[in-house]
């Protein structure tokens, strides 16, 4: 007996717990249940609804290249000799005019080597006076044998050597002042300063920049082009810039095509002149747009647009019925929508969605 009592403890009572289980989670022991099954919605009719009849705008389809406002002439000033900065009018982000003072520098060493060139040369032209006297004098009395044909030469010689002397005083006395007038830098051309690089009481010496500047309403967009539309592009042609930061959009006219690609990020430069623009300076964040074919866009008015949740759902005539359904939408352009897929040219869409309905 105790044997078979140990059996059923063992076999028969685990048994029995999962047959109860599996009756159990058949759902024998629940009432009130709802069975699986569909439900019908109730439906309603489009009278009296304002409809928008879809329809799809063939536009162009364009590839952004991203780049950078730059100048098309940008300028490094340097100083051409060594001397002191005595004055610099000017500050960065300022307007010039061509021939306005840039720098000023120390100029008395300057002059005082122009005035040394100017005394020698004129010690020069005197000893060629000289040198001219001597030679009339002593040619008549060669003509006439007074004086031999050696004393002559010397006499010669002494006016070809003095008025050689002269030439070279002459164009030392030029350099010294070409010099003098290097203590002042102006504009070369309208500019706007960039950057200030050296203050009063420096030293300016050759090679080492003391501002830099740009042509005014000189700039253009450096855009990275893909090399898959690199092809496309034309010299000369016009095409659509958009600035950001300003919220500007405008036409530049392709001027150069860098003639090599980066291989890092597979791109060529191109160099689109932009027109002027007031706010506009170097360094600004610009897209170029690209056009590189058509395709169809369907547009809708937000109002036509109820979004539940996670989900963007429109509500459609079919057959008089007023039908919910699900789109997937793009970009906001104004009051209009773009839908990228659930919508197809000629459908309606209602312009007052049901918002009491659940998906």
């Amino acid at each position: 007996m105790n044997k078979i009592l140990r059996n059923y403890l063992k076999w028969g009572v685990p048994i029995q717990l999962i047959i109860f289980m599996m009756v159990w989670l058949s759902g024998a022991f629940h009432r009130g249940t709802i069975h699986p099954g569909k439900v019908t919605a109730a439906e309603t009719t489009t009278a009296g609804i304002e409809f928008y009849t879809v329809a799809a705008v063939t536009e162009p389809q364009v590839v952004e290249a991203v780049g950078t406002v730059q100048p098309q002439f940008k300028t490094s000033v340097s100083a051409r000799v060594t001397a002191n900065v005595v004055e610099l009018p000017v500050t960065a982000g300022q307007h010039v005019r061509s021939g306005d003072l840039l720098v000023r520098l120390d100029d008395r060493d300057l002059r005082a080597r122009k005035q040394q060139a100017q005394e020698a040369l004129r010690r020069a032209e005197a000893t060629r006076d000289l040198a001219q006297s001597d030679y009339t004098r002593d040619k008549a009395l060669y003509e006439k044998q007074v004086i031999p044909k050696s004393e002559f030469d010397e006499t010669t010689l002494r006016l070809k050597t003095s008025t050689a002397d002269v030439a070279a005083f002459q164009q030392a006395e030029h350099d010294a002042e070409f010099a003098f007038g290097y203590a002042v830098i102006r504009a070369p051309y309208d500019a706007v300063v960039v950057d200030k690089l050296s203050d009063v009481g420096d030293m300016a010496t050759p090679g080492k920049p003391l501002l830099t500047l740009y042509e005014s309403g000189k700039l253009w967009l450096e855009a990275a082009v893909p090399e898959e539309q690199a092809g496309t592009l034309r010299i000369g042609k016009t095409y659509e810039i958009h600035l950001d930061s300003l919220n500007k959009q405008m036409q530049g006219r392709l001027m150069e095509i860098v003639p090599s690609a980066d291989s890092s990020s597979r791109t060529i430069t191109a160099r689109v002149a932009l027109p002027y623009t007031q706010n506009v300076f170097p360094g600004l964040f610009g897209r170029m747009m690209i056009p590189v074919g058509e395709h169809a866009r369907i547009m809708i008015p937000q109002a036509a647009v109820l979004r539940v949740g996670q989900l963007t759902m429109v509500d459609v005539d079919q057959a008089g019925m007023l039908r919910r359904r699900s789109v997937q939408v793009g970009r906001t352009i104004g009051n209009q929508v773009e839908i990228l897929s659930g919508l197809a040219a000629g459908e309606k869409v209602s312009l007052t969605p049901r918002k009491e309905q659940q998906p």
